[in-house]
């Protein structure tokens, strides 16, 4: 067991008194899709912190895409604000490679990808680099700007989580994003919480975004499971 550390536990408060409970033996991971769920059907959540004016549910789906050379590809949708591609590749190895941001209609593909979980042990830090190329979503052949990714992914642990759906042990994974694109440094740090056989079940994310000295961005939406798809 992997006590939570204090500045985590710190952080997670936003989510609610009573949500992230007590640590628990954290197994290793050998098979993403476990906790993943993967399929049909939507997951619907509570906004508990933050999210667009007014909103209060936010429902997520994924959809299976043709193979790529001979890995799985998932596409993800996040509301109506974004849509990602998902990899999963043979040995189980799990990334992002392209991401559509629907409210600004521009898309983000990552060199090589950001490869995330896989097979991990718990307590485990990896360091992922990635090349970004950014481009309006309807224009894909012409890259308006050009970045780079560093990225600290962490499997912390297993804890107790409860959420209006339900309490379930469920492993904790802690991301670091560091992002320089055209005029935008971009940092990203997120919380998320996976049970096994029922997806994503809480959500941590926050993000702040610098333009040069003409914007500056900074945003948090936490955000409890409600409703998701039993097989």
């Amino acid at each position: 067991m992997i006590p939570l550390p204090p500045d985590f536990a710190k952080d997670l408060k936003i989510l609610g008194t009573g949500v992230v409970g007590k640590a628990l033996p954290a197994p290793p991971i050998t098979d993403i899709h476990e906790f993943l769920n993967l399929g049909s059907g939507s997951w619907e959540y509570k906004i508990v912190h933050g999210g667009k004016t007014g909103q209060e549910v936010r429902s997520e789906s994924y959809e299976k895409m043709p193979e790529k050379d001979g890995s799985q590809v998932w596409k993800r949708t996040i509301g109506t604000e974004f849509v990602e591609y998902l990899t999963i590749e043979t040995d189980h190895g799990y990334g992002k490679n392209l991401e559509d941001d629907l409210d600004l209609g521009y898309s983000s593909r990552f060199l090589p990808g950001v490869r995330w979980l896989g097979k991990i042990e718990p307590g485990v830090t990896r360091t992922v680099k990635s090349k970004i190329q950014a481009f309006k979503t309807d224009k894909p052949d012409h890259i308006s700007y050009h970045g780079k990714l560093t990225a600290k992914l962490s499997y912390v642990g297993q804890y107790e989580v409860t959420t209006p759906a339900g309490t379930w042990p469920a492993i904790l994974m802690r991301s670091e994003y560091d992002i320089k694109v055209g005029p935008a440094d971009v940092t990203d740090t997120a919380y998320i919480f996976f049970a096994k056989g029922v997806g994503k079940i809480a959500e941590l994310e926050a993000t702040r975004v610098a333009a040069l000295l003409v914007y500056h961005s900074n945003t948090k939406v936490a955000k409890l499971l409600t409703k998701y798809p039993k097989r």
